[in-house]
């Protein structure tokens, strides 16, 4: 049993960095991604991009820079011997963890940067990885990309297991 659960993303108030920013800095960082019809968390990351850059492009790869400003919290939920392999994956990101009211089974809460999170899931969906760890990262990489953040692992492709697994490459 393994379960990740995506429980918060950053959530910036925009509309005041737009027009601080916009003011001080003689331009909107919103352009780029505006003109490239971006939403929700690639938009951010486009704007803050935008705002050490005025030139940076509304790409998720152009806002590389701007991976640590961005803090994502995972649940997790995992028999108790899985939990030490997770927290390797995880490489030293903070962590609260408690046993469960199912005996063996623990939980765990998780934040890290999005840097941190990238490289995590680049670890966790790799083909030599053992399958309950390619399934939690898998879990977490498929979050990752429901809210428009694929991107930022790179030019990957899924490859499917016979475990139904799938582990990223390219």
């Amino acid at each position: 049993m393994i379960d990740a659960i995506l429980i918060s993303k950053p959530q910036f108030d925009l509309s005041t960095i737009l027009a601080m920013s916009t003011e001080m800095l003689g331009y909107s960082p919103a352009r780029a991604a505006d003109a490239a019809n971006l939403n929700g968390q690639p938009h951010l990351l486009a704007c803050l991009a935008a705002f050490r850059d005025k030139l940076a492009p509304a790409t998720l790869r152009g806002s590389r820079d701007v991976f640590e400003l961005l803090h994502y919290c995972f649940l997790f939920a995992s028999d108790a011997e899985e939990v030490p392999l997770i927290l390797e994956t995880l490489g030293g990101m903070a962590f609260a963890l408690t046993d469960t009211r199912v005996r063996g089974v623990q939980a765990l809460i998780v934040g890290g940067t999005l840097h941190q999170w990238r490289y995590a899931v680049l670890r966790g969906c790799r083909q030599d990885q053992p399958k309950p760890i390619r399934i939690c990262f898998d879990k977490v990489f498929i979050q990752f990309q429901n809210i428009g953040l694929a991107e930022v692992f790179g030019k990957l492709t899924k490859k499917q297991m016979a475990d139904h697994t799938f582990y990223l490459e390219g």
